[in-house]
C-alpha cells in the first residue's frame, strides 16, 4: 500500500479496530449499551458524561493515548457505535481538550500544582473537557476570533472577555452540575498588541455554579446529535499564567512576549494543529457507523418480506432497487474502512516528521480563504470530509431502506445518520474545506498524467478502474478551473470578482479530489491480504461503479467516459450485485460490529419478536 502522496505508510495495522484488545477493554468498561431514548437534556448529558469516568478506568494516560493509533482507533469506533453523543463527548474531552494540553503545555507548566490538579481531574473523567473555538455570530468565525485574553502584568494573569453576544463560544457544554473545563481559543493581547490566537485552559464550572467571570447559557438542543449544547461568554474571567498553553512562548517580567513558534499569523494554525488528530480519527468513527448501518440494513432486507404484487412473500433484497442501494452502501462502507486506515497512516507519518522539528513551528502549509483547516493539513482535512460525506450517504440511505424501522432509536440507524450529518459541520465544515482544497489545487502546477489516448479502455468490473477514472476527472476539472482563472486575471479581475463565479467549480474540484484520495486508498488494498479475495474485489468494483453513477454528469462533460460507457454502468452495478449474492454472510460477518457492542433488533431474522423483546426489558431497550 502507498499513501496518496505516493509514499509508503510508516505503519500498517491490519486489525479491525472493533476487534482489538483495546476495543475489548473499552467495550467491557461501557457494557453492552443500548441507544438512549429521547429524554431531558440534563439526564442525557449526565449519563454520557458518566461514561467518561468508566472509560478513564481502562484508557492509558493522555500523552500515551494520544500517540497510540490502536487506542485512538478503538476509542473512536467503539464509542460511536455505543452512542454517537458519547463519541462527540470523547472527541471534545480527549482529542481536543486533553490533546491541546498535551501538545501545547511544556513539562514545567504541567508540573505547576494548580494546573496539574485540573489535568488529573480531566484524565480521571471527574472533570469533563471541551474545546471552545467557534463563535456563534458569524460564518467562518475561526478566521476572525474576537474573544480576547489580555495579559495583566501586575498580577501576571490573563483576563478573558467576550466583546458582544456574537462572539459567544458554542460547543457541547452542559449546564453546571458536573465540573467542566475548556480549552478556549482567544486572541492574546499583551500591552495592547494582538499576538494571534492562543489556547487557554479555563475552568467553566463545578457541581454547583459557574466560575467567576464565566456565563453559560441554558441548554440548546441539537436533534441530530443529542447532547447539551450551550453558549459561553467571558466577563472578565481571570486565569493564572500557567493556564496559557503556551508551548515555548513566554512573557518576561518586563511584560514582553517571546514566541519562537512564529509570528502572530501562524498562531491560529499552531493552536488548531490539534485538528490533525481529530481528522485522523473521525474517519475511523465514520467507517464504523457506516459498516454497522450497511450490515444492519442488509440483514433486515434479507429477512423482511415484501407483499407487493410482483413477488408476494419475497425478501425485500430480491428487488434490484434494494440490492443496488444496500449493497452499494456496503461497498462504500468497505471503502471508508480503507480511507480510515489511510488517515491514520498519514497522521502517524506527520507525527514522525513533527518529532524531527520544533513542536511549536507547524509545517509549511497552504493558505486558506474560507477556513484554517486546509492550511493546518490539507490531506487529513480532505480525508475527514470524504469519510464523513460518505458515511452520511451510507447511513441516510440505509435508514430510508429500512422503512419506519430505520427511524426507531432502538435500531441505531437514526443515531448514526445524525452523527454523520452533524460532523459535516463539526470538526471543520466539509463544504468550506472542499472550497479551500479546490482553490488551492487550481493554483498549483498541473499534475503529471498519462498522455491522452494511452489510458486502457473502461472496465467497471476492474476494481482499479474507478481510481483511474476519478484521477483523470480531477486533472480535467483542475485544468478547466486554471484556464478560467487565467482568463479572469487576463481581464483584470481579482479577489471576490475573480473567484465568486468560480466557487462552485472549486467546490466540485475539492470533492472530486477527496474521492480520488478515497479511491487510491481502496485500489491500493486490492490484491494485498484480505483485499485479494473475489468478494472484496467485487465489492471494490461496485464501490467504483456506484460513485461513477453518482458523478455520471461530470465524467461525461469532461470527456472521461463516453455516453455509451456511462449508460453501461447500470448493467455493471446489477452484475456486480449478483456476483456478491453468494458472499453476503461472509461480508456481513467481516464488516458488522460485535453483537455485544451495538445490539439491534434489525439484524434478527424475527425482527418483530426481537423488537418486542427489547421494548419489554425494564429499560425499554435503552440504558
Amino acid at each position: 500500500m502507498t499513501l496518496p502522496d505516493g509514499s509508503p505508510p510508516p505503519h500498517r495495522s491490519d486489525g479491525d479496530p472493533l476487534r482489538t484488545r483495546q476495543a475489548r477493554r473499552i467495550a467491557d468498561a461501557l457494557g453492552a449499551q443500548r441507544p438512549p431514548a429521547p429524554c431531558e437534556g440534563s439526564s442525557r448529558n449526565h449519563r454520557t458524561h458518566h461514561a467518561l469516568t468508566r472509560l478513564a478506568e481502562v484508557l492509558p494516560p493522555a500523552r500515551e493515548l494520544l500517540r497510540d493509533r490502536e487506542w485512538l482507533a478503538a476509542l473512536s469506533a467503539c464509542t460511536v457505535l455505543v452512542d454517537p453523543a458519547l463519541y462527540m463527548t470523547v472527541v471534545n474531552h480527549h482529542i481536543l481538550c486533553l490533546g491541546s494540553v498535551a501538545g501545547a503545555a511544556d513539562e514545567e507548566q504541567l508540573g505547576a500544582k494548580e494546573l496539574a490538579r485540573t489535568v488529573e481531574a480531566l484524565e480521571s473523567g471527574h472533570r469533563k473537557g471541551v474545546f471552545l473555538v467557534t463563535e456563534i455570530g458569524d460564518a467562518t468565525s475561526h478566521l476572525a476570533l474576537r474573544t480576547t485574553a489580555e495579559f495583566d502584568p501586575e498580577r501576571r494573569e490573563f483576563v478573558l472577555r467576550t466583546p458582544d453576544a456574537g462572539a459567544a463560544k458554542f460547543s457541547g457544554v452542559g449546564v453546571p452540575g458536573r465540573p467542566q473545563s475548556a480549552v478556549v481559543c482567544a486572541r492574546l493581547l499583551v500591552d495592547g498588541t494582538c499576538h494571534g490566537v492562543h489556547p487557554f485552559l479555563v475552568d467553566l464550572c463545578d457541581e454547583r455554579s459557574t466560575a467567576p467571570g464565566v456565563a453559560i447559557s441554558g441548554p440548546i438542543g441539537v436533534e441530530a446529535l443529542p447532547l447539551e449544547y450551550a453558549l459561553v461568554r467571558f466577563e472578565g474571567a481571570r486565569l493564572p499564567y500557567d493556564r496559557w498553553l503556551r508551548g515555548a512562548a513566554s512573557i518576561d517580567d518586563a511584560g514582553v512576549l517571546h514566541d519562537p513558534g512564529g509570528d502572530p499569523g501562524l498562531a491560529l494554525r499552531r493552536t488548531l494543529d490539534v485538528g490533525r488528530r481529530l481528522w485522523a480519527t473521525v474517519p475511523t468513527a465514520a467507517a464504523a457507523a457506516a459498516r454497522a448501518s450497511a450490515v444492519a440494513a442488509l440483514q433486515h432486507s434479507r429477512h423482511r418480506r415484501s407483499h407487493g404484487r410482483l413477488a408476494p412473500g419475497a425478501p425485500v433484497l430480491s428487488y434490484r432497487t434494494q440490492q443496488r442501494a444496500v449493497l452499494g452502501a456496503l461497498a462504500e462502507a468497505f471503502a471508508l474502512d480503507r480511507v480510515a486506515d489511510t488517515a491514520l497512516d498519514l497522521w502517524q507519518q506527520a507525527e514522525n516528521a513533527q518529532a524531527g522539528r520544533s513542536a511549536d513551528r507547524p509545517a509549511a502549509a497552504d493558505g486558506a480563504a474560507f477556513t484554517p483547516w486546509a492550511a493546518v493539513d490539507r490531506r487529513l482535512s480532505a480525508l475527514k470530509a470524504s469519510a464523513v460525506d460518505g458515511a452520511e450517504r451510507v447511513t441516510a440511505e440505509c435508514r430510508r431502506r429500512c422503512g419506519v424501522a430505520g427511524y426507531l432509536a432502538v435500531n441505531r440507524l437514526s443515531g448514526y445518520s445524525g452523527f454523520a450529518d452533524s460532523f459535516g459541520a463539526a470538526g471543520g465544515d466539509n463544504r468550506l474545506v472542499l472550497l479551500d482544497v479546490g482553490c488551492a489545487l487550481a493554483e498549483e502546477r498541473p499534475a503529471d498524467g498519462p498522455p491522452a489516448g494511452t489510458r486502457p479502455p473502461p472496465d467497471p468490473d476492474d476494481p482499479t478502474w474507478w481510481c483511474r477514472a476519478v484521477t483523470d476527472l480531477e486533472q480535467r476539472l483542475a485544468a478547466a478551473l486554471r484556464a478560467e482563472l487565467a482568463d479572469g486575471r487576463g481581464r483584470g479581475l481579482e479577489g471576490m470578482d475573480l473567484w465568486n463565479p468560480l466557487l462552485e467549480r472549486a467546490r466540485r474540484l475539492g470533492e472530486v479530489h477527496t474521492l480520488r484520495l478515497a479511491a487510491q486508498s481502496v485500489a491500493a488494498s486490492v490484491g494485498t491480504g484480505a483485499g485479494s479475495d473475489p468478494a472484496r474485489r467485487t465489492l471494490t468494483a461496485l464501490y467504483g461503479t456506484t460513485q461513477a453513477l453518482r458523478l455520471a454528469g461530470p465524467l461525461q462533460w469532461t470527456g472521461v467516459v463516453s455516453a455509451r460507457t456511462a449508460a453501461s454502468l447500470d448493467a455493471a452495478a446489477d452484475r456486480q450485485c449478483a456476483r456478491l449474492a453468494p458472499h453476503l454472510d461472509e461480508l456481513a460477518t467481516a464488516l458488522g460490529p460485535p453483537e455485544s457492542l451495538a445490539p439491534t433488533p434489525l439484524t434478527d431474522p424475527d425482527y418483530a419478536a426481537a423488537l418486542r423483546a427489547a421494548l419489554d426489558r425494564p429499560d425499554g431497550g435503552n440504558p
